[in-house]
Order: C-alpha cells, then sequence, then structure tokens
C-alpha cells in the first residue's frame, strides 16, 4: 500500500510541474480536500526525497484533520466562546507582533551604568544571595607540569609583580583556570569541578586560605581572597545584568505605554474614535 502511495504522489508531484497544476487535490478528508499548491509551499529548495515529503504531509495533513473534525463534535463546549477564545487569541498576537516590530524599529536598549547603581543603591535590601561567594584563584593543571614549585607559590600571592608570571603559566599548562581575584563568583561554580566535593562551603570558606587537592591526573589549586556566606546581600557584580534586564523590562513596559498613548491621542485628534 505504501508503495502505491509513494507512486501516486511521484506521479501527482511530476505531473504538476510538468503542467503547473498546482490546483491539484491530492488528498481529501470528509469534506475537505487539500491542494498540491500548499504542500510546494512547504516544502524546503533543496530536498533529495521530494516524494517522501509529499507522503508525510499528507499523512500528517490527514491526520490533524480527522482529530479537529472529531474534536468540533465532539468538544463540550460553548461554541460562541470557543471562537471568541480563538479571536482573543489571534488579536493577542498580531498585537504582539506588531509591539516586537516597534521595539526591534524604535526601542533604544542602552541602559547605563549609572542607573544601574542607583536602582542597586535603592533597593540594594533586595539582594539577597542564595548561594555562597568568594573573590580568589581556581587552577586545574596536570601534575605532570613543568615548575610546579613556581605554581605553590603563585596561585596564592598577592604581590602584583607575579600576576603575569601566573597568567602565562596558566595560558601554557592549566587545563582551566580562573585567576581574577577582584571578580566576585559563586563558589559552586568550582566547588562542582574539584575531586571531591565540599559539603560544608561555609566552614571550608571561613577556614581556608589557600589548598590544592589531586586526583590520578590534576591538581587542583583554591586560594581564597575574600568570601560572602549566602543569605548576605549580593555584591552589584553578580547582581548587574539581573538589574540591566529589569529596568530593560521596565523600559519596554513604559516605551510601548507611550506609543499606545499616542496612537489613541492621533485617533482623537484626528475624529477617528467616536463613544456613543
Amino acid at each position: 500500500m505504501r508503495d502505491i502511495i509513494i507512486v501516486l504522489v511521484s506521479f501527482l508531484f511530476v505531473s504538476s510541474c510538468i503542467y503547473k497544476d498546482e490546483r491539484r487535490v491530492i488528498a481529501s478528508i470528509n469534506e475537505k480536500e487539500l491542494e498540491l499548491s500548499v504542500v510546494l509551499d512547504e516544502m524546503p529548495n533543496q530536498i533529495e526525497d521530494s516524494a517522501y515529503f509529499v507522503e508525510k504531509f499528507i499523512n500528517n495533513w490527514i491526520r490533524k484533520e480527522l482529530l479537529l473534525s472529531h474534536a468540533e463534535m465532539n468538544i463540550n463546549m460553548d461554541l460562541f466562546e470557543f471562537e471568541k477564545q480563538i479571536e482573543d487569541y489571534r488579536e493577542s498576537l498580531l498585537i504582539f507582533a506588531y509591539q516586537q516590530e516597534i521595539l526591534n524599529q524604535n526601542f533604544d536598549t542602552m541602559i547605563s551604568s549609572l542607573e544601574i547603581q542607583d536602582y542597586y543603591n535603592q533597593f540594594k535590601d533586595e539582594f539577597v544571595s542564595n548561594e555562597n561567594l568568594f573573590k580568589g584563584r581556581f587552577i586545574v593543571i596536570d601534575k605532570l607540569a613543568p615548575n610546579l614549585n613556581f605554581l605553590n607559590k603563585w596561585y596564592k600571592s598577592q604581590k602584583e609583580t607575579i600576576f603575569e608570571d601566573l597568567e602565562d603559566y596558566c595560558q601554557q599548562f592549566a587545563k582551566q583556570y580562573h585567576i581574577d581575584d577582584e571578580k566576585w563568583m559563586y563558589f559552586s561554580i568550582f566547588n562542582k569541578r574539584l575531586p571531591n566535593f565540599i559539603k560544608d562551603e561555609e566552614y571550608f570558606l571561613k577556614n581556608t586560605k589557600g589548598v590544592f587537592f589531586e586526583d590520578n591526573l590534576y591538581r587542583y589549586y583554591v586560594f581564597i581572597k575574600d568570601y560572602q556566606i549566602k543569605g548576605g546581600v549580593s555584591p552589584l557584580s553578580i547582581e548587574r545584568q539581573k538589574i540591566k534586564d529589569l529596568l530593560l523590562n521596565k523600559k519596554k513596559i513604559s516605551f510601548l505605554n507611550q506609543f499606545e498613548d499616542e496612537l489613541y491621542q492621533n485617533a482623537l485628534a484626528k475624529k477617528k474614535i467616536k463613544i456613543y
């Protein structure tokens, strides 16, 4: 049966290309018909097996129409209310698409550092950290890497003169590393990478300055310059992107409200609005 369908579909497809008969009906169910033009519109430009595509399209179309017809016959819902929901959904989609187009064309997405800082200062108490934070270094390196005795001294050194040497060494030999000890980070990011997971992060952060762990292949260096236990106010550097997204969303809402008000005022001025 499948072979017959493929042959039939192939014949219809080829003949339609020859005679340009895109209005040819290639399938029907109950009162509904599927024209070849609909299938051709959906067919990708580059396709290896056009017959298979058409066969699959017909199959999916028939199944969808069968479900739809049974739903229309059996669904226990007031038809007017159902159609109203569909219309409301259609209108919402159109409005949303138009709003996105307006935003893409005219909306300024710039949020300044000063705006972010001001918002953080105003609502600082709302930014509570749910994780332990630390400033420090994390280096994973092969145990056979050269000059590990240097790294044993450098990884926790606060001398500015060694930073370039440390960075150069890590670039050459480290499997992964983070050495920017001025940046607040979630400690959990690095804890997950250690050979043995640290269950009591709070105790570890409070009682550790510099330490390394080992497995069969690698050595894992951890240096704690500063830390903050969860429950405290989260630093601005951690919350910056969140605040930026929040301010951007507020700005979008304000922009769209203003645009809507302008449409309304213009319609009033041109006497397009009539309230009876």
